[in-house]
């Protein structure tokens, strides 16, 4: 059973109200209460929300700073009537492109090299094999690799590690941008590489590659075979450090004079790559691959062909016949 409160400054009948009576029960009162929200406060344990009182949705400043940043990365080709478009050509064959800009747009097309990696295709260690590809995730500690197929080819460098050469690498998640592909922290990285893969090849504008042209490295193998959620790898660091890898190649042939060709072909990797653009209309555009494409055979950038007497060399060489990829860049 509760009690009522005494009064702040206890009187009797007949008492006078003075000036200072008056002036201390306001001071009094104002002391009681502030004592009480004192208490109130230090009673309070926790509070809805109280951990994430420095976060925005989850996100810490400077994980909020970077997935603006990389949002607005993702939406400048778009404001800017910008197309990144990848396409197989082959010989003589006329391939068509509706843009939908509604103008002549500037054409440029780029010959996505094929280099060598090691795709995994299972968790064990044998599920693994050399091969040559135009796409490839990896993680970025992931800079070489031994052959599988014969110790005698050497190393496959994913990033040159000389330091006189930048490497081909674009992150992971930007891509995952680009292409629109949703997710939480709830997502496995399994999941998200599928849906990934599926809007890349995604019509009608962009061709579908064959499966033997893209892959992932043996650490997307083990990741995803442990279904790690995109917030298990946040927190172990590793969401940043997942890459995308493609190497477009523009490729212009200069006259050269008998005596300069030899020394300019020794120190330059041989490739061709004769594509024809045409403008039909304001919202359409053509490719035509005039001749069969000629791939580079050695280059500062990318690792050297392994010995011909090895099952991928020649797969290179199928590969190849069977069209030119490209990356093609479109500007309103």
């Amino acid at each position: 059973m509760s009690t009522a409160p005494g009064p702040y400054v206890k009187t009797s009948d007949g008492d006078l109200i003075t000036a200072n009576l008056f002036n201390g029960v306001q001071s009094t009162i104002r002391q009681d209460i502030g004592d009480q929200i004192k208490q109130a406060i230090s009673g309070i344990k926790a509070v809805d929300q109280a951990g994430d009182s420095a976060k925005l949705g989850g996100k810490t400043p400077k994980e909020l700073e970077e997935a603006i940043l990389q949002r607005v990365l993702s939406e400048i080709p778009k404001q800017r009537d910008h197309r990144m478009i990848f396409k197989r050509l082959t010989k003589d064959n006329e391939k068509v492109i509706e843009h939908n800009l509604y103008r002549c747009p500037l054409i440029d097309v780029y010959q996505l090299d094929y280099f060598p990696v090691i795709c995994a295709t299972g968790e064990g260690k044998d599920d693994r094999r050399d091969a040559y590809v135009n796409f490839y995730l990896y993680h970025s500690r992931e800079n070489s690799f031994k052959s599988v197929a014969s110790p005698s080819v050497g190393t496959f460098e994913i990033e040159p590690t000389d330091g006189r050469h930048r490497p081909f690498r674009i992150p992971f998640t930007q891509m995952l941008q680009l292409y629109n592909v949703p997710f939480t922290d709830s997502s496995s990285l399994e999941d998200l590489e599928t849906e990934f893969w599926k809007k890349l090849f995604e019509g009608p504008t962009n061709d579908e590659f064959d499966e033997d042209q893209y892959c992932h490295s043996p650490w997307f193998e083990k990741c995803c075979g442990e279904q790690r959620t995109v917030g298990t790898l946040k927190s172990r660091g590793n969401w940043n450090d997942m890459m995308f890898q493609m190497r477009p190649r523009k490729v212009a042939r200069f006259p050269q004079t008998p005596d300069q060709q030899a020394a300019v072909l020794e120190a330059l990797p041989s490739a061709r790559a004769d594509v024809m653009a045409m403008h039909f209309d304001f919202n359409s555009i053509g490719l035509r691959l005039l001749a069969e494409p000629v791939y580079p055979t050695a280059t500062a950038v990318a690792p050297a062909l392994p010995d011909p007497s090895l099952n991928i060399a020649p797969n290179l060489s199928a590969a190849a016949k069977r069209g030119n990829k490209v990356m093609v860049l479109l500007k309103g």
